[in-house]
């Protein structure tokens, strides 16, 4: 076991990452590797063959620690294959299956081992084996150096790795004397060993060992692995002693790995510390783009919807710009910021009226008003005169203009919501020189009553005043009436701007 100690020591130093690296491709890498985004892949999969030297240690063996001139244990090999995978940068797993010889020699003229007269002396003295075998094992490889490795922007040539597994041993072994080759023992064998039986010995195996591996290309790797397999077993040299110590063997082997796979590099040669320090410099890129609102709005560019939103506008958690109605144009460009749920709007936020009677599709009962014709609040006509000639007093008596909307606790008129349909009263009492129009205010119902009555006739008052001053209508032919909240178009707290009104109602 001393001989195996030192392979390991030996194998470990070599596995030490001091080997130059080649600093033109590192660069190339590292390069390649910045320009791609999201998750860089790497290859996984990879199949190797291997042959090497094989080293027996149980009750027929002569010396522990070194080879002898003796054929039978100088002369062991065994060869085979695999298949791996790469799980991480660290770990790895691979399928191996291998077939060999074993030998070994006795040759002092002793008693049997710890006095066990029951075990003819023959069993261990001038006595030789042949083991013909085949293993199978389940391997898992740990990549130390990985974890050892510090600079994070040059690629290896050169790794060292652990491995261990589990597996099964199928084997037939001949015992026989050392001069005169008569046979002694068997397991698998008949016959005094003449005939193979058909059927193997098979034990569980636990490998153990230590690589280093050279990177050779792309898709090939070199590499030097020692294991020692374990056993159950005391059968391996068809010799079974009273010692308590189970057979065992050491494998030393060469192998040539080729890698699968459309990447340029395989996860095995991939520095984890790199790895993670992509992953590092992404998280601090979207930290810093957190704390960056090009538009002021108090969104961050990386949820802002609405990056170049105009300064000072309120906005929501998408950083779009508020939009109260919800008819796709924003408050800030929208003239009538309260329009009617549904309805359809022109580019400014007003609402379509496709007869141009004045009243709104979405409120208009008669969409189809000829032109010029005077309606009321519902887009119906008013007949200002009867039938018999009578006066229009007497006709169309509350008949209703358009209405004119006001903000909270205002009684400001807006160009946004009045200017327009002020201009459509004072168009109608131009045409219609004989139609007297009560102004009658309203508020919603938000205030005291007193209040709420002052302030729907503050409103009708204004109103007034905008007519006489700007279009030049007798104050006789307008009457300020206040109903305060007395007559609500609305109940609902959703739609409590339509209370906030003047009307126009023609006496």
């Amino acid at each position: 076991m001393k001989k195996g100690l030192l392979l390991i020591t030996a194998l470990a130093f070599l596995g030490a990452p001091s080997f130059g690296q080649d600093k033109k491709e590192a660069k190339k890498q590292e390069k390649e590797a910045k320009q791609k985004s999201g998750k860089v892949k790497f290859n996984k999969f990879s199949i190797g063959g291997h042959g090497g030297h094989t080293i027996f240690y149980g009750d027929v063996r002569q010396y522990d620690w070194w080879l002898t001139d003796n054929a039978e244990e100088r002369w062991n090999f065994a060869g085979g294959g695999y298949v791996a995978y790469q799980i991480s940068p660290v770990f790895g797993a691979n399928i191996n299956v291998m077939g060999g010889t074993l030998g070994g020699v006795r040759r002092l003229a002793v008693n049997s081992p710890a006095g066990n007269s029951s075990i003819p002396p023959t069993q261990f003295t001038n006595v030789k084996f042949k083991n013909h075998f085949i293993d199978y094992t389940l391997n898992f490889t740990f990549n130390w150096v990985n974890l050892l490795y510090s600079d994070r922007t040059k690629e290896r040539r050169v790794t060292s790795y652990l491995t261990g597994g589990i597996g099964f041993i199928s084997f037939r072994s001949l015992k026989t004397g050392l001069y005169n080759d008569e046979f002694v023992n068997s397991v698998g064998y008949i016959n005094q060993g003449t005939e193979n039986h058909k059927n193997r010995t098979t034990e569980t195996i636990f490998p153990l060992g230590i690589g280093v591996k050279f990177r050779l290309s792309r898709r090939f790797d070199l590499g030097l692995e020692y294991t020692h397999r374990f056993t159950f077993s005391d059968k391996l040299d068809a010799t079974v002693g009273n010692t308590g110590v189970n057979d065992s063997y050491s494998y030393a082997s060469m192998f040539l790995a080729f890698k699968f796979g459309k990447n340029k590099t395989s996860e095995e040669w991939v520095n984890p510390f790199q790895s993670l320090n992509k992953k590092l410099d992404d998280i601090e890129t979207n930290l810093e783009g957190l704390a960056v609102d090009s538009d002021g709005d108090g969104v961050s560019d990386l949820f802002d919807k609405e990056p170049s939103t105009p300064a000072d506008l309120a906005v929501d958690g998408s950083g779009r710009a508020l939009d109260t109605d919800g008819d796709g144009v924003p408050d800030y460009l929208d003239s009538d910021p309260f329009t009617s749920k549904g309805a359809r709007v022109d580019e400014s936020g007003r609402e379509l009226d496709s007869d141009a009677d004045g009243v709104a599709d979405s409120q208009d009962l008669e969409p189809n008003t000829p032109a010029g014709n005077l309606v009321n609040f519902q887009g119906k006509t008013i007949d200002l005169k009867a039938k018999d000639g009578e006066s229009k007093s007497t006709v169309a008596s509350g008949g209703t203009l358009l209405s004119i909307y006001f903000k909270v606790n205002s009684s400001r008129i807006d160009y946004w919501s009045s200017y327009d349909k002020l201009a459509e009263v004072a168009k109608v009492l131009k045409t219609n020189s004989g139609v007297k129009v009560n102004v009658v205010g309203h508020a919603d119902k938000t205030g005291a009553e007193d209040y709420n009555k002052s302030l729907a006739e503050k409103r009708a008052q204004a109103a007034v005043d905008h007519l006489v001053k700007v279009y030049g209508i007798d104050a006789g032919r307008l009457t300020v009436v206040s109903e305060g909240f007395s007559k609500p178009l609305s109940q609902t707290d959703d739609a409590l701007n339509v209370n906030r009104r003047v009307d126009f109602v023609v006496q």
